[in-house]
């Protein structure tokens, strides 16, 4: 499976029922869809997200009240439930890889406040090893939800971008969410 880019990532997400926050995507000019998303999905806190390019504006905190007002610098974007809305609730976040050789990359964080991006700055755990390393990999809290949630959902040789929680949250009702899919961007 090749993911080229966020847009296919988002289809990738929804074609194989992944667990995510309610989440739009939206362009310059579309207020009222995004009044009719925030009326439809009312939380505390949103996430906005660049989706022209990696590594684009990310805002994971905003108001609702603030919402129209923090879309000013974007032409493609999201607009999904924030995981800020359950911060006392996430126990790991990060992004992780389990190759078809056995191999694992995961950089992750056990920071309740953090964001995949934050994880990926300041890392509680940032590991190269094998699946069959027990000895690294029981170190890293609810490995094993993570890792049966990639085997169960076909997600092997992709990087996947999530949270974990300990209860049930996002669009599914489950404890792994899922942010992004990715392979060559």
């Amino acid at each position: 499976m090749v993911i080229k880019n966020k847009l296919e990532s988002i289809r990738k997400m929804e074609e194989l029922e992944l667990n995510r926050f309610p989440e739009g995507i939206f362009k310059k000019g579309e207020e009222d869809k995004i009044l009719q998303f925030l009326k439809k999905y009312p939380v505390k806190y949103y996430a906005i997200r660049d989706k022209e390019k990696a590594s684009g504006i990310f805002k994971l905190k905003v108001d609702m009240d603030k919402v129209l007002e923090e879309i000013k610098d974007y032409n493609l974007f999201t607009i999904n439930v924030s995981s800020a809305n359950y911060i006392e609730n996430q126990v790991l976040v990060g992004e992780i890889q389990f190759l078809s050789d056995d191999e694992v990359y995961a950089t992750l964080s056990v920071d309740r406040e953090a964001s995949v991006r934050d994880a990926l700055k300041n890392p509680s755990f940032n590991i190269k090893t094998t699946i069959f390393d027990d000895k690294v990999l029981n170190k890293i809290p609810h490995f094993n939800v993570i890792y049966s949630y990639i085997i169960e959902h076909d997600l092997q040789d992709l990087i996947v971008e999530f949270s974990l929680f300990d209860k049930e949250v996002g669009m599914k009702k489950e404890k792994v969410v899922i942010y992004e899919l990715r392979t060559h961007y």
